[in-house]
């Protein structure tokens, strides 16, 4: 293996993902490149729902047992909704040289060299947060696109949805008020925006790739924005921005337990 190959770390919240799941796995079993590490975590998932993710993973595990290493799975015992899994999976299982990965348990790679790719963008561009089109279900929307060098990204629109990564030391000595939303718990819904302005905000050293590498599985339907779920995200969202990045207070990662 090649020393300077970057090793992706794929953060993943699940929550009844069973008919998701292997399509997903099939998507990073298949990637060209061989250096990342997969951190499940279920989410309070039905019992009937665990058991088939459970049977899912070990028949992966067993199919190719030279990779079955690179698979964590975390069950939770209470429900922690997306912020605290996500910064208890990197907190746990990410190093500070790592490059983290965001993919939520519902969606899947559409590109067998998406990993390979970032490798060869974060090598020669030293670019600290790296981020690419989408398509939003199997239409050509994409709300994902470039962030100017000096464009605060509180204020300007969401353009990093997916596919997203970043350096992990990135996340080190943030103030984990900025994982809060508007009731003062951490994130439930929104918890990309939440993850990734205050990264963006770190550092300058930005990237968009205009090549569509993953399938947001969410339904580009009228009535998926006006469930009570969306309603809430939206005034997380909103609540984030206005509030911008919060410079003081107690870093998350002393906060978040192991």
């Amino acid at each position: 293996m090649n020393n300077e190959e970057n090793r992706f770390v794929i953060i993943c919240p699940m929550y009844n993902c069973s008919s998701t799941l292997t399509r997903l796995l099939h998507s990073l079993f298949g990637q060209s490149y061989y250096n990342w590490k997969l951190i499940l975590l279920d989410d309070m998932s039905d019992q009937q729902e665990r058991e088939e993710c459970a049977r899912i993973i070990t028949t992966f595990k067993t199919l190719r047992k030279t990779d079955c290493k690179r698979v964590k799975v975390v069950w939770n015992d209470r429900k922690k909704w997306e912020m605290e899994n996500v910064l208890y999976g990197i907190k746990n299982f990410c190093l500070d040289d790592d490059i983290i990965v965001r993919i939520d348990g519902d969606d899947f790679l559409t590109e067998l060299d998406a990993f390979y790719i970032l490798n060869q963008y974060y090598q020669q561009t030293h670019a600290e947060i790296i981020w690419t089109a989408h398509r939003w279900g199997f239409t050509d929307n994409n709300i994902s696109g470039p962030l100017g060098i000096d464009d605060d990204p509180y204020v300007t629109s969401w353009r990093s949805s997916h596919l997203k990564s970043f350096r992990k030391y990135l996340l080190n000595d943030i103030p984990y008020e900025n994982f809060l939303n508007q009731n003062n718990e951490l994130v439930k819904r929104c918890g990309d925006q939440a993850l990734t302005l205050p990264v963006l905000y770190k550092t300058k050293k930005r990237l968009y790739v205009p090549r569509v590498m993953y399938h947001y599985s969410i339904k580009f339907e009228k009535e998926t924005f006006q469930s009570d779920d969306a309603k809430f995200q939206k005034e997380e969202a909103e609540f984030i921005r206005k509030r911008g990045y919060v410079s003081t207070g107690e870093s998350w990662d002393k906060i978040i337990k192991c």
